[in-house]
Formats: C-alpha cells, sequence, structure tokens
C-alpha cells in the first residue's frame, strides 16, 4: 500500500491546533520530531478498535487472550520484516525507546553492574576488569549510547571526527587494530546520525570495518530511524549484530515501545534472562524451576506492553507504505532549501556540516548578537511566541559533542560544571533544534 503525504497531513492530530501566545493566537508549526514523533487519527481509531478484543496476552485458551497474543506476533514479524531481520534475528521490544535498547543489550552481554552492587564490590571488581571488553562509540552520540556504556564494566573509546564533522573511519581502524584490544571483545556501538546536526553516518562501511576487525557492529537509529532504510542483513560482510530503535519518534509512534533487534549468537540461553518473572518460564515448583527456552519469550517478563508493540509495528508500517524514497526525496528538498536561506544570514550560525546530502532534516543553530549569541531557550521562546514554531533548546543530549561544536576546552567545561552544580542552569551551553519534516508544506518550511 502507498499512502501519500497529502492525505496524511490531514490525519496527524493537533495539525490543525492553534494556541495562544504574548502576541496572539498562533497556529502551532511542529518541528520537534526528533523528540518525538506525533499520533495519527487512522491509527488511534485502529488501536481502539482493537480494544474491544484486548486481554493479556501468554494464553491461547480465551477468543481475547488468543486474540491479542496473536497480533503480538504478527507485529514482532512483521518488524522482522521491515527491518530485513531474519530467523537469525531476536526482537526485543523494551519500555523507553533506544535507551531501554542499549540498556538491554549491555544487560544480556553481561556488562551491566547495578551502581549499588559497583559500589560495594570496587575493589574485586576494578581487579575482575582488567581485560574487560572495550567499546568503540562515535563523536556525536547521544547520552544514551554513552554514558551506559561508561557506567558499565567495559572500556569506553570514542573515535574522533574527520575533517568534514563525519566518523573517521581510518580513526576507526586505528584503533580496533591496537594490539591490546587483540584478545577483547570488541563492540562497535555507533549512532546512526546525530540527533544535534543529522550527520549521517556511514553504517555500512562501518559495519564492514567492524566485522574486518573481528568486532560486533551495532547502531542507534533513534535519530535516523523514521527517515531512512535499516537493513539489517544487507550482505554477509556489512550486516548489523544489533539495532536500538526509538518508535515514538516515528510518525504515529507516540506511546510505542522501544526496540531491541540481535543477533541470536549474541545471547546466552545457558545463564538466566535480565529480568525474571511470568512469561519467562517453563515450569516452576517450589524447588526449582526452568527457564523457557525461547530468547523473545525469556526477556518479556510479565505482561507485555501490548499497545505499545502494536503501535511501533503500526509505525514502521506507516513509514514503509509512504515510502522510504518519497520520504528522502521531501526531507532532502527540504533541508537543501533551509541550508541554502540561513547561509545568507550571517547572524545565523548551523552547527556541524552544512552538506545538506550528508545529513537528515534536523538541524541545530545559534543566533549571533553583539559579540556572542542570544540564548538558546529565549531564542526558542521566541519562535514559540512570534510564530508558533515548536523547536527544541538545550545540549540535545550530546554533551561531549556539543563541547567539539561550541569548542569548549576541558578548562571552560569545568567552569560550566561548578555554576550548574551550584544551580545556575542557565549558563547550560546550547542551541535551538528544529527538523524539517516530510509532511510539512513548502509553506511550513
Amino acid at each position: 500500500m502507498q499512502l501519500s503525504v497529502d492525505e496524511l497531513r490531514g490525519e496527524i492530530v493537533g495539525s490543525r491546533k492553534d494556541m495562544l501566545t504574548p502576541y496572539g493566537r498562533r497556529r502551532i508549526t511542529y518541528a520537534d520530531f526528533t523528540a518525538s514523533g506525533r499520533t495519527v487519527a487512522f491509527i488511534e481509531k485502529y488501536l481502539l478498535s482493537l480494544g474491544e478484543s484486548y486481554a493479556n496476552s501468554h494464553t491461547e485458551d480465551s477468543y481475547t487472550g488468543k486474540t491479542m497474543t496473536n497480533y503480538v506476533h504478527q507485529a514482532e514479524a512483521r518488524v522482522k520484516e521491515l527491518l530485513n531481520a531474519t530467523q537469525e534475528d531476536y526482537i526485543i521490544p523494551v519500555g523507553t525507546g533506544s535507551t531501554g535498547a542499549i540498556q538491554k543489550f549491555c544487560e544480556i552481554l553481561g556488562l551491566y553492574v547495578p551502581p549499588k552492587i559497583a559500589d560495594y564490590l570496587k575493589g574485586p571488581l576494578t581487579e575482575y576488569t582488567r581485560e574487560v571488553p572495550v567499546v568503540f562509540i562515535g563523536p556525536y552520540e547521544h547520552h544514551s549510547n554513552d554514558l551506559i556504556w561508561r557506567e558499565s564494566i567495559a572500556e569506553v573509546l570514542t573515535v574522533d571526527l574527520d575533517k568534514d564533522g563525519g566518523i573517521d573511519l581510518v580513526d576507526l581502524e586505528i584503533k580496533l587494530s591496537l594490539p591490546k584490544y587483540r584478545n577483547r571483545l570488541k563492540i562497535g556501538s555507533f549512532s546512526a546520525a546525530s540527533n544535534v546536526s543529522g550527520v549521517i553516518s556511514p553504517v555500512y562501511d562501518i559495519a564492514k570495518i567492524l566485522h574486518e576487525n573481528h568486532a560486533l557492529a551495532c547502531f542507534d537509529f533513534a535519530a535516523s530511524g523514521p527517515y531512512v532504510s535499516i537493513d539489517m542483513n544487507r550482505d554477509p560482510e556489512s550486516y548489523f549484530d544489533a539495532v536500538y530503535l526509538s518508535p515514538h519518534k516515528f510518525l504515529g509512534g507516540p506511546g510505542a515501545c522501544g526496540l531491541l533487534v540481535i543477533n541470536k549468537k549474541l545471547y546466552d540461553s545457558a545463564v538466566s534472562p535480565t529480568v525474571a518473572g511470568g512469561g519467562t518460564v517453563d515450569y516452576v515448583s517450589a524447588f526449582g524451576y526452568v527457564f523457557t527456552e525461547d530468547p523473545e519469550s525469556r526477556e518479556k517478563a510479565g505482561t507485555p506492553g501490548i499497545f505499545q508493540i502494536l503501535k511501533m509495528a503500526l509505525a514502521l508500517e506507516l513509514k514503509a507504505a509512504i515510502g522510504i524514497e518519497t520520504i528522502e526525496a521531501i526531507e532532502q528538498a527540504h533541508i537543501r532549501h533551509v541550508i541554502h536561506r540561513l547561509q545568507k544570514n550571517p547572524n545565523i550560525e548551523i552547527l556541524g556540516p552544512d552538506d545538506p546530502d550528508r545529513r537528515v532534516a534536523i538541524l541545530s543553530f545559534s543566533v549571533r548578537y553583539r559579540e556572542g549569541y542570544l540564548h538558546h531557550r529565549l531564542v526558542a521562546r521566541l519562535l514559540n511566541d512570534l510564530f508558533g514554531i515548536q523547536a527544541r533548546a538545550g545540549c540535545g543530549c550530546a554533551g561531549p559533542y556539543g563541547h567539539r561544536l561550541l569548542g569548549i576546552d576541558r578548562r571552560t567545561s569545568e567552569v560550566f560544571r561548578e555554576f550548574i552544580s551550584n544551580g545556575v542552569n542557565s549558563l547550560k551551553p546550547g542551541w535551538v533544534r528544529v527538523n524539517f519534516h516530510y509532511t510539512m508544506t513548502t509553506e511550513q518550511v
């Protein structure tokens, strides 16, 4: 099924919403899809109709239980198909977008230690972690694909930016081939695109380099997933070992679960699931218990988020119905037009690479004023009050990348940290971020 963008615009909940500002009523122009998508009326109506047959899954002995169980299985199978995952891949829904997916992956690999236990075992843990796995991350990671690994027992290395503002593939190869990592588990975990500058990572080239150096290839598609093709098994060299996804950022996706998809070779069924509970076992008695062999069931303890899973599948299905070629063509036209216009204004500073061919339609900027810049939150507020534009101010949960973009050295960073520790949050560095969604009209752009 192919769905036209013109047909779709009228189905977006809130597309005709006005709001009252200090300057009168303004029509909302939503430019914050990078943070979260918007609901779609026909998806909401469809889910409401499914509610007539709602029940907990995990049974086939009643009409409602069997119906919901089948819906969940069909949804997960369709998601696998849309990502070109195979029977060699496991799909694991999680509660909190890519953050939950990365955390779950870290737990499955045995790299996560709860903070209290880590503190209690500080001495022994240090001794144990001398030859731990090493995780290679990119220079523009969201905090989720940075802090989770830093909080794990793994060693974390950041790959540098190249001269064009992308991931330096030469630096990646050099770091992967360091002799001290030869006999250690190597994990590459990279954002498929920056949620700040929109710069796209060459994920298939990165995956090939990682596999050539005996490393896992894992990618965070939180920022770019709604707008680019995701092919987990493109070829034997550039396949993905794991993908993290935030379906709530897709059009139609708010309320959807997060998603982890991993290759089955990474799952060790000889150990207990990351969470033990209902649905993870085949048999329990006072004398013992037996976990189920199916990893997709083992990692779905308790009542699953049934509607969350269904909405995830529907959001990905909607993306497929629109067509990736259509999405990419519209967004490329949008970002080309925007960059061309903004580059003419000397007071607007676009952050990151300005080549529209190397980015999705996400754009962050600062506004120069006299010898400095307008405060990013003031700019976002003015966009809201004067024009109804829903933008987002801050660091985009990408602090280390922000340091690179804004040229903040360690000494200056410590000054900022001191102010913020004392409650002066207004001095936290940042920018304004907008994105130019494929459902926007030319006039809105």
